[in-house]
């Protein structure tokens, strides 16, 4: 299939126009009229995910963070997205990306991690500015009964397959209505104590947002940006097979390493 058509396909299900105006999401390295085969799915682009691609003889890596995020000046080698960049160009290695658009979509990344925890009457926690199809930002939703802090922590753990997630606030407090920012959204807190969550699961939260939001009464857990995001990769991978008819390969990504004293 010719990568203009796969381009046209996946922006079907998941447009562009879903994602936010910061945002580069789509094919940023590629041509389009070269043929693909066969994809590589991944949470980043890097020269790992490139390299892992070439050696599962892949012509497109689609990634969920995108391969140019901010604006370049220059193409280096000695910094590691040119090199990555170049590595793609040299090894014909197409590079698509659905980041906030998929963040939004019915389907996406907030969603699937709603239900993967099985809350009930899920809706997004952020509701699009504008009506154009896109489901919203953020998830928020209900346990069928109320949980401790201790075993909502386990459950997480347990059900997204992160390393760890570290908990704030009052132990005591029963779980019920969850809110979700899938990735680093500490900024959406407020909108966590608007549906009246009891907690709000998010990575990337500042010093300051923390204080503030358990100042609100607000619970707050933080897990690692990536593990909470790669909770989708099945999904999305699924919905690209259906919408191409080509073989999807989700690929290992070497996890960052950590250095924790206890």
């Amino acid at each position: 299939m010719k990568l203009c058509d796969i381009e046209r396909k996946i922006g079907n299900r998941i447009p562009l126009a879903w994602a936010e105006d910061w945002d580069n999401c789509g094919l940023s390295v590629g041509d389009p009229s070269q043929n693909i085969l066969r994809i590589a799915l991944a949470l980043d682009f890097t020269e790992d995910t490139v390299n892992l691609a070439i050696s599962k003889k892949c012509q497109l890596l689609f990634t969920h963070h995108p391969a140019i995020f901010h604006p370049m000046k220059s193409i280096i080698l000695y910094k590691p997205t040119p090199r990555a960049i170049a590595l793609a160009i040299k090894n014909e290695i197409a590079v698509y990306s659905s980041h906030t658009n998929w963040d939004s979509s019915p389907e996406g990344v907030n969603f699937c991690l709603a239900d993967k925890l099985e809350l009930i009457d899920i809706k997004p926690l952020l509701r699009p500015t504008i009506s154009n199809g896109a489901w919203g930002l953020g998830a928020v939703g209900e346990l069928t009964s109320a949980i401790d802090m201790n075993d909502c922590l386990r459950m997480l753990k347990g059900r997204w397959h992160v390393s760890s997630c570290i908990g704030y606030g009052e132990v005591s407090r029963k779980i019920k209505k969850i809110a979700i920012g899938g990735g680093s959204c500490g900024n959406m807190w407020q909108d966590a104590v608007k549906a009246n969550a009891d907690v709000f699961i998010t990575s990337d939260v500042t010093y300051h947002q923390r204080q503030d939001l358990l100042g609100m009464g607000l619970n707050l857990i933080i897990t690692d940006h990536g593990e909470m995001e790669r909770v989708s990769l099945p999904t999305l991978s699924e919905i690209i097979e259906k919408e191409t008819f080509l073989p999807v390969v989700i690929l290992e990504e070497t996890p960052v390493k950590q250095i924790t004293i206890l």
